[in-house]
């Protein structure tokens, strides 16, 4: 019996390795196509730039090529120039990069102006335990405070970080300024950047029961709430801690709104799905790019948030390639490990695919059976038949690397 124990676990360790490095070795073997192709807006022709990634995984080589809206090639000088804040340093030390464009200077603080980051409609997961940090503490950067705060359905409560218990006298001072602004407790969500590393505070964005939006934050000492009209139900809030905005503001409805400092929102001229953007903004404009399944987006807007123009670009993945598709007849699943290698995650592929060569598999084994003249119906044949018909090709290699005894 523990031998017949030990040989199932062989067979299952056996079928698992081989589902993490047989279809990797099979895409490696055949795939050939573009690694990634990436869209960027000039500043200077006003029109699109489209960079691809061009080589031969099999041979593990690749060039970049570099295009404009109409498909001329450029060279990586003409690219670059079309793009300066993509390429400040290098154009700097080559001694191209220009003093002014579109009749604007180009100082060190336009420059700086550029910025980019992710964009993401999910929220992520936050025990909302928060500090509220000093908007005007007279110095630059923040300091964090001796106590955090949570939102309840009693409102507002500021725990002390040393004893762990509530300061009725600052709690009760800032929940006498929340219902003056017509907040109802609890709050269905608080959103803001609870980090030392930024320039300034802008407090947070806290969404109430009823659904209304609020800013709330502490200077000198004294809370100051702010109710912001909003129509939508808040899925997310993105908060920004320097620019020209507070927030990108995720609705239900996959709307996304930017709250400038000014408190005026801006509805998005923009269309995605899943609910990611990845956001590059500078003097001139501002871009969101959506990469979906098999194409990827780029949305441009002004400095004002009016759409621009946007540009489309079919992406070659492999997974809608005809390589794919043997794939998945051949592979019934396949092991993939997450970033940081931390786990091995199980992909399956859709039965309707492989079947049919699981059956051959099954197939092939009762006839290799017979012809050796085992008895199959046995339950450790049976068992190997089943393994067979589930895990397809991986089975069948594993079932007769590891036989069992005569039977």
């Amino acid at each position: 019996m523990w031998s017949k124990t030990v040989r199932v676990l062989l067979i299952v360790t056996a079928v698992f390795t081989m589902a993490y490095y047989l279809p990797a070795f099979y895409q490696k073997s055949v795939e050939k196509r573009p690694y990634k192709t990436m869209i960027y807006f000039s500043e200077v022709s006003h029109d699109f730039i489209v960079s691809r990634e061009e080589g031969d995984t099999l041979e593990a080589k690749s060039e970049m090529k570099y295009y404009d809206s109409n498909g001329k090639e450029l060279d990586e000088k003409e690219y670059m120039k079309l793009l300066p804040f993509n390429n400040t340093r290098r154009l700097k030390i080559m001694g191209e990069f220009p003093d002014s464009l579109n009749g604007v200077e180009l100082t060190p603080e336009v420059v700086k102006m550029v910025k980019r980051g992710m964009l993401m409609a999910e929220s992520s997961y936050t025990l909302q335990l928060d500090p509220l940090f000093e908007s005007e503490s007279g110095h630059r950067g923040v300091t964090l405070p001796e106590d955090m705060f949570r939102i309840n359905y009693n409102g507002i409560e500021f725990i002390d970080c040393k004893t762990l218990k509530v300061n009725p006298e600052k709690s009760n001072l800032f929940n006498k300024a929340l219902a003056s602004a017509g907040f109802c407790a609890p709050s269905k969500g608080i959103y803001g950047i609870p980090s030392t590393i930024k320039r300034q505070d802008d407090g947070y964005f806290i969404v109430d029961k009823t659904g209304q939006l609020f800013q709330l934050k502490m200077i000198k000492g004294k809370p100051f709430v702010k109710e912001i009209p909003f129509e939508g139900e808040i899925k997310n809030i993105k908060c920004h801690s320097s620019g020209d905005l507070y927030c990108h503001i995720f609705t239900t409805d996959s709307i996304v709104y930017a709250l400038d400092r000014n408190y005026a929102l801006h509805k998005l001229p923009l269309e995605n799905v899943n609910g990611r953007y990845i956001l590059s903004s500078n003097y001139f404009y501002n871009t969101y790019k959506v990469n979906d399944k098999n194409k990827s987006t780029l949305y441009v807007l002004d400095p004002d948030y009016n759409f621009v123009a946007k540009h489309t670009e079919d992406i070659d993945h492999y997974s809608v390639s005809e390589e794919a598709k043997v794939e998945r007849k051949i592979f019934p699943f396949k092991i993939m490990l997450t970033p940081g290698m931390a786990h091995f995650i199980p992909i399956p592929n859709p039965i309707k695919d492989f079947y049919v060569l699981n059956l051959i598999c099954a197939g092939l084994f009762l006839l290799i059976k017979l012809i050796r003249r085992r008895k199959i119906w046995r339950i450790a044949g049976i068992v190997d038949l089943i393994i067979v018909l589930v895990t397809g090709v991986y089975g069948l290699v594993a079932v007769f690397a590891f036989p069992a005894r005569k039977y």
